[in-house]
């Protein structure tokens, strides 16, 4: 260490110009930076129902719709139809939708004297305009089944206007068009938008809105915390400049690799911020320390020092994001674990040469710019009141911690998980209110399919999905449902002979020529026409509802497979399963990982197993109280916060490997157990402290953001380096002092 760090002072000129041209070379391609904000598309490639859901959707035109909510005093109004007539025209007419289903543009299978007659059920060129006529629709739209609650509400206040997206298409390009068209339609209530492209379009804008405003607010206040902690220019510009740095060659590398922005990378510059900034942090630190002493070549012997550890406890922190490979249903989770990872990297390769070597040139040897401020900081008088901790009052403070420790236990039996991408926005958020008014009035918009292969115009599959249709309205969850049999089984009805399947395949052609032509039949029969689906819309995407549709739907299509009927089932619940279930599988595996991992590196380290299971208790007491937390405040698993156990792990760390390397050193230096110990929490204790703080603030500045998972996930993560901090600064000391035989060389008490 001390030759590698003669070299890089001895090179500084050329270190800095380097890390400057990388970063000018790498900013140029974090420019090209593109958002892709679908949670759903980055569903493993080999997943069966996530495959099965994109065919259906290239089969069907398309598998994801924009709703439009319009809610008033009466739908059934003439003025109000004539709005809706508008709105279907307007969708109809914007490039990338498909079929268009409203109350004036849907199939309606009436009996009139003439016969069977198919139409729509409101004519657009002719909408009732008299009380009487408007009466008779509403009696009749409200007492079919397929119309209430799926094209009007039951209370007639809401009615909705749905388009399908075509694949292949911009979606969210789309949705913006239709946005624009509405937007100067003359209607004096409500309009709600609903539907996956509407989410996207809204996570797309709210990612773009963190990254232009969360990290500048982040940058600012880390800045101030590190000079309230350092006092000097250098303690601030140094840490913060690297970190920029290394941010920049993330994003770079991002962009360069052919990646996109998803909801959890575009915190990654927050991440670095607060974490990344640790490792110039303590470095820094350590060169002041040295320089205080007055003694010649301070900054080679605080490089010789602290190179070490810094190295150490980035790579602990790097195992934690890698951790996230492991177990991860989702691709972006392992896209930001790798990423976060690399970030890391890239933070420590600056932090010991950049940091150094600007720091070499700031103040040379000799110049009055070397003079460190000596003015006691905040970071100072702290240290002093945790060394008072070792003078006594220690059963009191084990106490202490058995307590917290007790409650905290008990807040992680009440945690629960949560997988509703509607979750993840705020109570005035737009999709929040359009969500409320599916679920609340109509039947959502959450679809389940079945896909059945064969004649879709024989007997025998037709009935397959009436067979379907009858077990899904089995369920509260799905109250409706449609496929092509219903058409079958209304004409059938209409002819006087029972809404039902009929055996004889010619009849069945007869009808099946009536609807020849129909815009709804591209949704649900192949054009080939041998296969088709049943499509159900589920109301609740609740973790027992999910498990339930999972068992009963796949074993219900098990069963039609082992009588002959080719029976497939996808749809987003079912994902939604598969998410919740890698959460606690991505939970699991990376806490296993990331623990057994880091343990393993601090016991070579301190070359003691006995060592490092003593380093690692302030992250299990961490760990603790984050999942305490989470129960306590009701905060649930979900695609963000099952992140924050392996950063917990990761970053927590540091703290003990840098203290008890203080603790080593001054055991070897022959001092007592309590001096080692007050000259770590002098020493390490300081940086401890403002990394901590600052670490814990630049995840806090996440609380600020549109999303309600990165508002989890700063807030936990702050808790959880704040109970790291206060660990190991009072709680490992404790230990430290009980098991100091453990370090060679330790004298008397």
């Amino acid at each position: 260490m001390k030759k590698l760090g003669r070299h890089i002072i001895r090179l500084r000129l050329w270190v800095i110009a380097l890390a400057v041209i990388i970063t000018l070379v790498m900013g140029n391609f974090a420019r090209e930076l593109k958002i892709n904000a679908d949670v759903l598309g980055y569903l493993p490639e080999d997943d069966p129902t996530a495959a099965l859901f994109h065919r259906i959707g290239d089969t069907y035109g398309g598998n994801e719709m924009v709703i439009i909510g319009l809610e008033c005093d009466h739908v059934f109004e003439a003025g109000m139809l004539d709005l809706v007539r508008q709105v279907t025209d307007s969708l109809r007419r914007t490039q990338g939708i498909g079929h268009v289903t409203s109350l004036t543009h849907v199939l309606d299978i009436r009996d009139t004297p003439y016969g069977i007659e198919t139409g729509r059920l409101v004519d657009e060129y002719d909408i009732p305009q008299s009380r009487e006529a408007l009466d008779s629709l509403k009696a009749y739209v409200l007492s079919k089944d397929h119309y209430r609650g799926s094209l009007v509400s039951a209370d007639a206040t809401a009615t909705l206007v749905a388009g399908k997206i075509l694949s292949g298409v911009n979606r969210t390009r789309v949705v913006e068009n239709i946005r624009e068209k509405l937007e100067g339609l003359p209607f004096e209530g409500n309009i709600y938008y609903g539907g996956m492209p509407v989410i996207l379009l809204e996570l797309n804008s709210i990612i773009i809105g963190d990254i232009l405003r969360i990290a500048p607010m982040a940058f600012l206040l880390i800045s101030l915390l590190l000079f309230l902690g350092f006092r000097n220019a250098r303690g601030v510009l140094l840490p913060m400049i690297s970190v920029l740095m290394a941010a920049t060659w993330t994003m770079g590398l991002i962009a360069l690799l052919g990646y996109e922005i998803t909801l959890l990378s575009n915190i990654i510059p927050v991440v670095l911020l607060a974490v990344g900034s640790a490792y110039a942090i303590h470095v820094v630190n350590a060169i002041q320390s040295e320089e205080r002493t007055g003694q010649a070549g301070a900054l080679h012997k605080a490089y010789s020092l602290i190179a070490l550890p810094v190295a150490l406890a980035s790579v602990t922190t790097m195992l934690g994001f890698l951790s996230f490979i492991a177990g991860s249903y989702l691709t972006m989770i392992r896209e930001f674990g790798i990423f976060s990872a690399l970030g890391i990297l890239f933070s420590l390769v600056l932090a010991v040469t950049f940091v150094p070597a600007a720091h070499s040139l700031w103040g040379r040897p000799g110049s009055t710019r070397t003079a460190v401020n000596k003015e006691e900081s905040l970071a100072d008088f702290a240290t002093r009141a945790f060394s008072g901790l070792l003078k006594g009052r220690h059963r009191g403070l084990m106490a202490a911690w058995g307590l917290l420790i007790i409650a905290c236990l008990w807040g992680v039996t009440r945690i629960e998980r949560r997988v509703e991408l509607v979750d993840y926005f705020r109570e005035d958020n737009i999709v929040r209110k359009g969500e409320n008014l599916l679920s609340e009035k109509f039947h959502g918009s959450t679809p389940l399919y079945v896909q059945i292969r064969g004649d879709v115009r024989s007997p025998e599959v037709l009935k397959a999905m009436r067979e379907t249709q009858e077990y899904m309205e089995g369920f509260d969850y799905i109250p409706y449902s449609q496929s092509v049999a219903d058409l079958i089984g209304q004409m059938n009805d209409v002819m006087g002979e029972g809404d039902r399947i009929p055996d004889d395949a010619r009849k069945i052609a007869q009808l099946w020529f009536l609807l020849e032509g129909e815009e709804i039949m591209e949704q649900l029969v192949s054009p080939t026409l041998d296969e088709g689906i049943v499509q159900g819309f589920v109301t609740s995407t609740d973790l027992p509802v999910l498990r339930e549709i999972e068992t009963s739907f796949t074993g219900f299509a098990r069963a039609a497979r082992e009588k002959g009927i080719n029976m497939e089932v996808t749809g987003i619940p079912l994902m939604f399963k598969k998410l919740d279930d890698s959460i606690i599988r991505s939970q699991t595996y990376s806490l296993v990982i990331a623990t057994f991992l880091v343990m393993a590196l601090v016991s070579l380290l301190f070359r003691s197993l006995r060592k490092g299971m003593l380093a690692i208790i302030p992250i299990g007491v961490t760990l603790i109280v984050l999942f305490g937390t989470m129960g306590l405040t009701g905060i649930p698993l979900d695609i963000a916060t099952v992140l924050t156990g392996s950063v917990s792990i990761g970053i927590g760390i540091d703290y003990a490997i840098h203290f008890i390397s203080r603790f080593e050193q001054g055991c070897r230096l022959r001092l007592t157990a309590i001096q080692a110990l007050e000259r770590a929490i002098r020493i390490s204790g300081k940086a401890i402290l403002i990394n901590m703080v600052s670490v814990s603030a630049g995840f806090a500045i996440l609380l600020s953001s549109e999303l309600v998972p990165l508002q989890r996930f700063g807030f936990l993560v702050a808790v959880s380096m704040l109970a790291s901090g206060m660990a190991t600064l009072s709680l490992l000391p404790l230990l430290l002092l009980r098991y100091a035989r453990l370090w060679k060389g330790e004298g008397s008490n």
